[in-house]
């Protein structure tokens, strides 16, 4: 029998079994529409978190093709699957074996970047078709999950959403998180494992958190998540497939339940699904034991169960709980398996170069940067956070509580604060002037930046970058504003937690609004400012020269010639002040030649002589008259007061003109950044525009090909009708 008949076959015999299935288990009676609550802020449908209908739901689960991705060396697939269930305190077994008459499917691609070409063995995209139940209606698509995690560039912010997860834990009770690799006993290859003991998830939780776009965090302040992607596009972006466990603590009258669910992007491309299934499974404890949580009917439950054994790395119900013993009474255990490989067929992760890190090959992994970072130790988590997650994670929260542990691979990951790699650091506030939701300039909206030297400036490295955190969590690490020619910026770093802008959703950079672009800017600035004002101090040269506070020659001489005469009373030394800044122009008009001309030499001591005599004369007229002596000084001192007043307009002018060049300036920046806006929505537009025209274009030659083609057709039909007759 030929493979094209064997599949036959198997569709016929699918096909009869979904129809018998269908017709021993009709739909249900409608039911009396419940109560509608809101749950996490959104009123969200009756049945929302409903089982799937089970000709929707998983057909024929025994007879599931190969599984791509498993080494032949441990079999192809599991031959049987040992089902059990615990009731009255007993274990009932059963076995379901697989078809060998079942066609293998071609082992699935194991790169990432590639796994999204969803087709089957002919290269033929499957069709979506209506599934027949109920209205239509929106369809997830399995590529989708694919295409969601492509939003993860990087492999290291994957594993920071799992991460943000289980910090935002710690309001439930959490007080770690482990992240750790494990052998997968079936076939040898490494999982990754992600656990923390917070509060679990339950039966309806978990549905939550398998399912797309949903979250409950996106109303809490205290909480890093908020679009409910996150999950689902780390796990995905890591491996092809992940089973969850998660224990959840009786609460509000409720027992204490256990819950498995599997999102398998190798289970639903190797069965060719088109809509993106999601087997779960529950149990509750009553008493000492614990019983099953039927959701709808045992044949759903039996049929979840039994695909989560077929397409995880568990071979036995036994085996699959067994994973609950390591949470102990609360807390989530994560299994990614199938993990993706390089170009070159090794695993994206690199778990061999350091037993006490996770690291990643490709771009990211720079060996000169493992050496810098061995010489330079103040300059590690710069040089090393792009492929090391141990030294990303020790980054990635602007404060950890003290009973919180990031543990990875056994080891503790210690906590650092980026200030402690700084020379005598700065600290200013920069508030942003105007909000797009008219907040006001309060402690709130502001940001309080530290800047200053790295440590290991003095060695000229090219370290530079600012750390900028949102709601604790780093969101652009090391963000190199400003992009010098030459060395001009080098060894600054800066820190700071930005609060009034908004990440985008994978984390990993803010939205592009322009509260960014004047951040940005005032960044650029701040850096510029520091690095010019202080650069000489770590062996760059000196780019702003010191005021010349050392008094010029002429004054000088002033001094030395007033200093020569006859000594003043103390009563007159403002007098004799005065009359030497009013002879200074003259004074300071008289020059000498180069040979010494004692002309001039006799007319300087003339002039000393004659003004010594006037000042003697102006003191002995002064003391003789002392009327005249005090009207003089209350002059002068009339003269004071009204010169210290105009400074202090001159120095109120001089700010007041400073905050409208501030505002002019502000004022040009916001020009600058609408005309770049106006600029790239120009050129996407252009670009749109240039798409359409090519597919009009494209449009109309095959319109002139199908109309030549029909002209083809009826000539060809008119000449057979000539000739017939």
């Amino acid at each position: 029998m030929d493979s094209t008949s064997a599949k036959e076959q198997l569709r016929r015999r699918i096909h009869n079994d979904r129809v018998a299935s269908d017709s021993q288990h009709p739909p249900p009676p409608p039911m009396k529409k419940a109560k509608q609550e809101p749950v996490g802020g959104f009123f969200m449908p009756s049945s929302f978190l409903a089982p799937l209908p089970q000709r929707m739901v998983l057909a024929q689960y025994s007879e599931a093709p190969q599984r791509a991705g498993v080494s032949s060396s441990s079999g192809n697939r599991k031959q049987e699957a040992v089902v059990s269930g615990v009731r009255g305190g007993k274990v009932e077994e059963t076995t379901a074996k697989v078809d060998d008459g079942v066609s293998p499917v071609a082992r699935g691609c194991r790169q990432f970047w590639r796994a999204g070409d969803y087709k089957d063995a002919n290269g033929i995209i499957p069709a979506a078709h209506s599934s027949g139940v109920g209205l239509d209606h929106v369809r997830v698509h399995p590529k989708f999950l694919h295409s969601n995690a492509t939003s993860h560039k990087w492999a290291l912010g994957a594993f920071a959403e799992l991460l943000d997860n289980a910090v935002d834990e710690i309001v439930h009770g959490a007080t770690y998180v482990n992240v750790d690799v494990l052998n997968n006993r079936e076939d040898g290859s490494k999982m990754l494992l992600v656990e923390d003991n917070g509060g679990g998830m339950t039966p309806d939780n978990i549905r939550q958190c398998m399912s797309l776009g949903y979250s409950v965090k996106s109303k809490s302040s205290n909480t890093i998540g908020q679009y409910g992607n996150g999950f689902k596009t780390s796990t995905m972006r890591l491996g092809a497939d992940v089973v969850v466990f998660s224990r959840c603590p009786a609460a509000d009258g409720k027992s204490q339940t256990r819950s498995i669910g599997l999102l398998s992007y190798t289970f639903l491309r190797s069965t060719k699904k088109e809509d993106t299934v999601v087997p779960m499974v529950d149990f509750e404890q009553t008493g000492q034991g614990w019983n099953r949580l039927i959701r709808s009917t045992s044949d759903d439950w039996n049929m979840n169960m039994r695909t989560i054994l077929l397409w995880s790395p568990f071979v036995s119900e036994q085996d699959l709980i067994g994973q609950f013993d390591y949470l102990g009474n609360k807390g989530t255990r994560i299994i990614i398996y199938n993990l993706w490989e390089d170009d070159e067929g090794q695993l994206e992760l690199d778990f061999e170069a350091d037993q006490e890190d996770i690291q990643i090959r490709g771009a990211n992994r720079d060996e000169k940067n493992i050496e810098m970072a061995k010489q330079y130790p103040n300059s590690k988590h710069f040089l090393t956070y792009r492929h090391s997650l141990r030294s990303y994670a020790a980054i990635l929260y602007l404060k950890l509580p003290t009973k919180f542990r990031i543990m990875l691979r056994g080891s503790e990951v210690e906590h650092h604060d980026i200030v402690k790699d700084m020379i005598e650091p700065k600290t200013t506030t920069y508030r942003p002037q105007q909000l797009a939701d008219g907040m006001s300039n309060n402690h709130e909206v502001s940001a309080v930046l530290s800047i200053g030297f790295v440590k290991d400036a003095r060695h000229h490295i090219d370290v530079q970058g600012f750390n900028v955190y949102h709601k604790n969590r780093l969101i652009k690490p090391f963000w190199r504003v400003w992009n010098a020619a030459g060395s001009d910026g080098r060894g600054v770093i800066g820190v700071l937690e930005a609060n009034f802008i908004e990440p985008a959703h994978d984390k990993q950079g803010f939205e592009r609004t322009i509260a960014l672009l004047r951040l940005e800017a005032r960044l650029k600035d701040h850096q510029k400012q520091f690095w010019t004002s202080k650069c000489h101090e770590i062996g760059y040269s000196q780019r702003v020269k010191p005021k010349n506070t050392t008094p010029s020659s002429s004054k000088k001489a002033n001094n030395n010639i007033i200093s020569k005469s006859s000594p003043p009373s103390i009563q007159d030394g403002e007098i004799l002040a005065l009359a030497g800044s009013n002879q200074k122009s003259k004074m300071s008009g008289l020059k000498r030649s180069e040979n010494g001309s004692s002309e001039e030499e006799d007319e300087e001591g003339r002039t000393i002589k004659n003004l010594s005599i006037a000042l003697k004369d102006e003191e002995i007229n002064c003391v003789s008259k002392g009327e005249g002596k005090f009207n003089l000084l209350q002059s002068l001192e009339e003269e004071r007061v009204k010169s210290k007043k105009l400074e202090s307009e001159l120095e109120e002018k001089t700010k007041e003109l400073k905050e409208v060049e501030k505002e002019a300036q502000t004022s040009l920046d916001d020009i600058v950044v609408l005309k770049q806006m106006i600029k790239e929505e120009k050129e996407w537009r252009d670009a749109i525009e240039q798409n359409l025209r090519e597919s009009l274009k494209s449009a109309e030659q095959t319109i002139e090909t199908l109309q030549e083609r029909v002209r083809e057709l009826e000539g060809g039909q008119v000449e057979d009708g000539s000739g017939s007759s």
